[in-house]
């Protein structure tokens, strides 16, 4: 980054929402920085799919094919760095980084969110290898082999029976433990010829084209795959300490142009939404970052048409 320190617009994350929000905004000239610390939620996976014309890239892959397009416009600096706190200041916005302090009139937030994973030994390892949170995402590649989804809630009990018509016809629902979900769904679940272990899970094994539970009763059984109805959090308190207006699922409530309930401040990719519904992908990621750039660039230059002439 050069020696400018005041901005149209600062983006915080560098994922594929705040990256597409940068380049929209690089191309319509507006001096932007982009303060990423290089931490995504993608980052565990081997590759991205449901991305038209990058089917099969790899996310690191992804991330620098965009960070090499961004070097073409003159107006979007990159700054490697961890936004500590962010400020409102005289109607402007202060971010203060680990690396230089940095101000702007408007925010894009992207600083996306985290995976909540079972607490299971193991799990983390095999996440992004052979046990995914998204069969939509990475059901594909496993279709008609041995599939497991683990979790007792009516969640992953509907992703079982999701796995089952769409990828697998071999799939068991590890509830590690008594379920929580209701009579009628384990009826649904029986209905289906889908097994339900209810033993609790020791420990998971990413194994070579496979993945291996550990059982209590000293059992392992493998699978080729696994998914997991998996929670998740924000990865960022800049969230909390600017007061945007959250969801009951945690993600900051956006409206259609992914306008916070913060002046000046935008959200982007998996850490907000405007409806409901729980799918996210990188290409909706992609296309909340062109929206929310599209719409701002528009405010900032209604805002100063609307000022002209009026002194």
């Amino acid at each position: 980054m050069g020696r400018e320190s005041h901005f149209d617009v600062a983006i915080i994350g560098g994922g594929p929402a705040g990256l597409a929000a940068a380049q929209v905004l690089g191309r319509q000239r507006r001096r932007v920085v982009l303060i990423d610390n290089h931490q995504g939620r993608n980052g565990a996976a081997s590759s991205v799919h449901m991305l038209l014309g990058r089917e099969g890239m790899t996310p690191e892959g992804l991330i620098l094919a965009a960070r090499r397009e961004l070097a073409k416009f003159p107006g979007v600096s990159l700054l490697s760095a961890e936004a500590t706190t962010v400020l409102v200041e005289d109607a402007k916005i202060v971010v203060s980084t680990t690396g230089a302090d940095v101000s702007a009139d408007h925010l894009i937030l992207a600083t996306g969110v985290v995976d909540q994973l079972p607490s299971i030994p193991g799990i983390g390892t095999a996440y992004g290898k052979s046990l995914f949170h998204c069969p939509l995402c990475h059901g594909f590649e496993v279709g008609d082999q041995p599939v497991v989804v683990i979790g007792g809630s009516e969640q992953a009990a509907f992703m079982a029976a999701y796995v089952q018509d769409r990828i697998s016809r071999d799939v068991q629902l590890c509830s590690n433990g008594e379920p929580s979900f209701s009579p009628l769904t384990r009826r649904r679940l029986g209905h289906n010829d889908i097994r339900i272990i209810e033993d609790k899970v020791v420990a998971v094994e990413a194994q070579p084209g496979g993945l291996m539970l550990r059982m209590a009763d000293a059992t392992a059984v493998t699978y080729r795959a696994g998914f997991v109805s998996a929670k998740y959090s924000q990865r960022s308190p800049l969230v909390h300490e600017l007061g945007c207006t959250l969801r009951d699922d945690g993600r900051v409530r956006v409206d259609h142009f992914q306008r916070s309930s913060v002046p000046n401040v935008f959200a982007v990719g998996d850490m907000a939404k405007a409806t409901g519904g729980n799918m996210s992908f990188v290409a909706t990621a992609i296309a909340s970052g062109v929206t929310a750039a599209a719409f701002l660039d528009e405010d900032i230059f209604a805002g100063r048409w609307a000022s002209q002439g009026t002194t």
